[in-house]
């Protein structure tokens, strides 16, 4: 059978000529509104969540005056560090206001994804019945499925949507010049500002410049850099920026150990990671069990396995299949090529500390929906195809909901974690941490115990797992765990373990711990607090009162020491 050629861009673009698959009425745009407002109760349990896991660190930060000049010399994500700064000032360190602002964002996106999808309709493969009821889904798609959640209901993901945000602003800039016209110096200029604006509010948002070019490249029936050469003034300068911000951040994140040259992992092994991870994101995107916040993927090592290569086999076949198949399906391919170029910052050869996380599918996600889109557009609108749709959306939507529930407490957060991967040594610390916050103490030792089968037992973990074995009631096995955590010659250790020994009542051993924790940390303030109540014990008020005044030298504002230089006052006869 003949294929069918995909018409000129300029002939069917609804911004470059006038033209559009239909008009939009007031009823498409009510379902849009309600596919907005289910997103947005969907995301209401978050929205009342206390700040949590990375959250917390984020809320100390705010708390402090940020020097800009540092701020400004790092220059990542310095977009999202005003907005949060901004957001702070404003309202406060109120959880709910950073929840709703996400959500707002999530819902702007939600908006452009629509205009998005309505632009390629209108643009590739000629006009269906379905192209709005298509765009439209697509839309409900992107803002209610679940892999959504992480980006949304986690207050330090802002970084993920504000990108977002910004990137798709620009890819609407773009899409309103056809392939084949000079694109003039305000809409260069225009799309430059805010793929720069996205980069600088989380580091792959410079690739939305690739998208650019590659869309360009395949806008005809065959590749072609002639509307690379017709559009220099959109690319000279977008891929100048691109190139000194995109050095700029890798520079900053390599010496930070977080991405790049200094990371964990080597990048021929995370590349052939990412091919078996893609797959992972495929198939939480069609069936969505089994999320998690932390995945905990063990990378490959080179020359990796069976399942390496056919993932990379199956990468490969599938992009062949739809370039063969682009006139029919021209969507398809566009949306293929979004999802992985905006996925390739984190999916590729720039290896990152963790190989697999759910937000990172965020800013490329409208490409998923592009697929979707060019399969929905077959369907004739009846009030069957529109309620089988509303249906799917809706059951996307309790999913989130659910999801969105975990956001509410650390403790479900990490109990959920650990069911989908039980043998997250991560994952049972973090749940164990949280037991613990919560005054559960015997569940917060077994969770340590579980954390010390399936990950390293570290300084962090046996110091942690020996405070709530104590706190338990189980005082020799925390004074076990300290003095196995005393080869890592840390003084916390020494420390813990002369207060557990105090309360124990052996005093000698209690001051000899401290008095070898002062050894390593002089200044330790905690140490001196306690080894003043060591010596108030043994009746030596006056080294006591030494230890207690040393200790506020160092943290005037510790009550303990405070306290406890009273009763050594009191000892002595002493008033103050």
């Amino acid at each position: 059978m003949k294929r069918r050629k995909s018409r000129p861009a300029a002939q069917v673009s609804g911004s470059a000529a006038g033209a559009s698959v239909q008009p939009r009425t007031a009823a498409w745009r009510w379902m849009f509104a309600a596919a907005c407002a289910a997103c947005f109760l969907a995301y209401l349990p978050a929205a009342g969540g206390p700040l949590l896991f990375d959250d917390l660190d984020l809320g100390f930060f705010l708390q402090s005056q940020p020097d800009w000049s540092v701020l400004l010399n790092r220059l990542a994500r310095i977009v999202t560090t005003a907005s949060l700064i901004a957001e702070s000032r404003l309202a406060g360190l109120n959880p709910q206001s950073f929840h709703l602002t996400n959500v707002l964002i999530h819902l702007l996106n939600g908006f452009l994804v629509w205009r998005i999808l309505e632009e390629l309709l209108a643009r590739y493969g000629r006009s269906f019945p379905g192209d709005r009821m298509a765009a439209l889904a697509g839309a409900g798609f992107f803002l209610l499925h679940p892999l959504q959640t992480e980006a949304v209901a986690y207050i330090s993901s802002r970084s993920e949507v504000l990108c977002a945000l910004f990137a798709y602003a620009a890819f609407l800039v773009f899409l309103r010049c056809a392939p084949e016209e000079p694109a003039g110096w305000g809409r260069a200029l225009a799309a430059t500002a805010l793929v720069g604006l996205s980069a600088l509010s989380k580091e792959p948002g410079v690739a939305m410049a690739g998208v650019f070019l590659l869309f360009d490249v395949i806008s005809g029936d065959r590749p072609s850099l002639r509307p690379l050469y017709k559009r220099w003034r959109l690319y000279a300068p977008m891929l100048a920026a691109a190139t000194a911000v995109g050095a700029k951040l890798f520079l900053t994140l390599s010496r930070e150990g977080t991405a790049g040259a200094t990371a964990a992992h080597r990048p021929a092994d995370y590349l052939l990671t990412q091919f078996e991870v893609v797959w992972h994101y495929v198939r939480l995107v069609i069936a969505p069990w089994g999320q998690n916040l932390d995945h905990a993927y063990p990378v490959v090592k080179a020359p990796g396995g069976v399942l390496t290569w056919l993932s990379l086999l199956g990468l490969a076949g599938t992009a062949a299949l739809l370039w063969r198949m682009r006139d029919r399906w021209p969507l398809a391919l566009r949306g293929f090529v979004f999802a992985m170029v905006l996925l390739a910052p984190t999916s590729s050869i720039v290896p990152i500390q963790d190989a697999m996380a759910e937000r990172r599918l965020y800013l490329g996600f409208p490409g998923l929906a592009m697929i979707a889109a060019e399969f929905l557009r077959r369907l004739r609108p009846s009030w069957k195809a529109g309620a089988a749709i509303a249906l799917a959306l809706a059951l996307l939507a309790g999913l989130t909901a659910r999801r969105a529930g975990l956001y509410t407490s650390a403790v479900a957060m990490w109990e959920d974690s650990v069911r989908a991967n039980p043998r997250n040594g991560r994952a049972w610390f973090q749940l164990a941490f949280a037991y613990y916050e919560n005054g559960r103490c015997a569940e917060a030792a077994s969770a340590y115990q579980k954390a010390g089968e399936y990950g390293p037992q570290d300084f962090r973990l046996l110091v942690n797992w020996a405070n709530a074995l104590e706190c338990a009631g189980r005082a020799e096995e925390a004074v076990e765990k300290l003095k196995a955590a005393q080869k890592y010659r840390q003084p916390l250790a020494w420390v813990s373990l002369g207060r557990i020994l105090a309360r124990k009542g052996n005093l000698a051993e209690a001051l000899e711990a401290l008095n070898e924790a002062l050894r390593l940390a002089p200044d330790n303030a905690d140490a001196l607090a306690y080894r003043g109540n060591v010596h108030l014990l043994r009746g030596d008020p006056a080294a006591a009162l030494a230890d207690y005044e040393q200790a506020l030298r160092i943290r005037p504002d510790d009550t303990a020491a405070m306290k406890g230089r009273q009763a050594a006052l009191a000892a002595l006869g002493r008033a103050r």
